[in-house]
């Protein structure tokens, strides 16, 4: 299954979210303070979460998942936004505790996360010095730990072409 992130629809919002939004600048959008500023409003914390998401702001997720709960729209996007949150802090306590996943079932959505989370749930990784690896179309992920973090390197071919970190 899975869960489709449904947002923009007839939105009246302070129009440099939107903006912002529409050029990419996710980090921008994805700010406490926005949160904040909009903590009635489901369609522009759907807009900031959608953000926080594709700027690997993860742990902003819960103080929007949280208000989103009085229109259909909203929750759907609460469900979203709180799927990605779980399959981070449930992949983080399989990296550093051994925790096993084999219990969850939970929709596939289209972060890398959730990708890592089934790839691992269902044994579809090798080990590589202390990496897991995992094959995915032409990218290769490698999930290890560095300190108390969590790391995700996307390849493309030999070349990095991405680096995220998790706590």
């Amino acid at each position: 299954m899975r869960v489709l992130l449904i947002f923009f629809s007839a939105i009246i919002l302070n129009a440099s979210i939107v903006s912002d939004f529409k050029h990419k600048k996710y980090s921008k959008v994805c700010k406490y303070n926005n949160i904040m500023k909009y903590k009635s409003n489901e369609k522009a914390l759907s807009i900031i979460g959608t953000a926080c998401v594709r700027s690997d702001k993860l742990y902003l997720l819960p103080y929007i998942y949280k208000r989103l709960k009085h229109t259909s729209l909203g929750r759907k996007n609460a469900i979203y936004l709180a799927t990605i949150y779980l399959q981070k802090k449930l992949l983080y306590s399989y990296m550093f505790d051994n925790f096993s996943l084999n219990g969850f079932e939970l929709p596939l959505t289209d972060y890398i996360l959730s990708k890592i989370f089934f790839a691992i749930k269902s044994d579809n990784y090798t080990k590589r010095d202390g990496k897991i690896v995992i094959y995915d179309k032409s990218k290769r992920y490698e999930v290890y730990k560095v300190e108390d973090k969590m790391m995700v390197d996307e390849f493309k071919g030999d070349r990095l072409i991405k680096q995220r970190w998790f706590r």
